[in-house]
């Protein structure tokens, strides 16, 4: 289905470097590729078929589907340097060039488009500023903001598919079957309660700076969902 090759292609941003300290000039492979799929579809098996609401209604629940996928995968690319958080935020301009074929005004999606425009800046924020931001639970999902820090944290404390021992295509599935911000949020302090033991461990006389700010996020998260 377009769904499984878009998702497929957006897999493919975890394969591209965000380390590098130079800048790179332009978008991404991975956003290259999804701007020519999906051109290609509309142009080849859709287009014929554009005056048909039944048709555009399903284009504009793909580009949702689409816009959500990216920004789940964005806030899981690890590691990034300054100027790849600089791609990244170029990447989240682009996306909207990459899904104009399927929804020409990106603004009749709602709260996803929302979202995205919203978290474009926070990718940049630091972590204070993202624990701090007033769209947080409103709009932009305390799991996400949450997720997104992991990049910001220390090898001892990894990613939350790879502290479950997933890949980040099992992660991503799971977050598809489990929708609930509380199932998400609990996965996501077991990552931290795992760095907390191994920092309890080893005798360290400190936690790393993100961390208390990641739990801030956490019990914001816990005490919003149960207002």
């Amino acid at each position: 289905s377009m769904e499984s090759w878009i998702e497929a292609i957006i897999l493919t941003i975890h394969q591209e470097d965000f380390n590098k300290e130079e800048s790179s000039q332009g978008s991404s492979l991975y956003m290259r590729e999804l701007q020519s799929f999906v051109q290609r579809v509309v142009s080849t098996y859709l287009s014929p078929f554009q005056h048909h609401q039944i048709v555009l209604e399903s284009q504009q629940e793909l580009a949702s589907q689409c816009l959500e996928l990216f920004l789940r995968h964005v806030s899981l690319v690890r590691p990034i340097s300054p100027s790849g958080r600089l791609r990244l935020v170029n990447d989240m301009k682009q996306i909207e060039v990459a899904l104009a074929p399927l929804c020409k005004q990106l603004s009749e999606l709602g709260r996803v488009y929302r979202l995205l425009r919203s978290f474009r800046p926070l990718v940049e924020a630091e972590p204070q500023h993202l624990a701090d931001c007033e769209l947080l639970g409103d709009l932009v999902p305390h799991s996400l903001a949450l997720m997104s820090l992991f990049s910001r944290a220390p090898p001892e404390l990894p990613s939350p598919h790879q502290s479950a021992n997933w890949s980040v295509a099992r992660l991503s599935k799971w977050l598809d079957q489990h929708k609930s911000e509380k199932e998400r949020l609990e996965l996501l302090n077991g990552a931290l309660q795992k760095y907390q033991q191994i920092v309890r461990s080893q005798n360290k006389a400190s936690f790393h700076p993100v961390y208390p700010v990641m739990m801030s996020i956490l019990e914001q998260g816990l005490q919003y969902i149960s207002n």
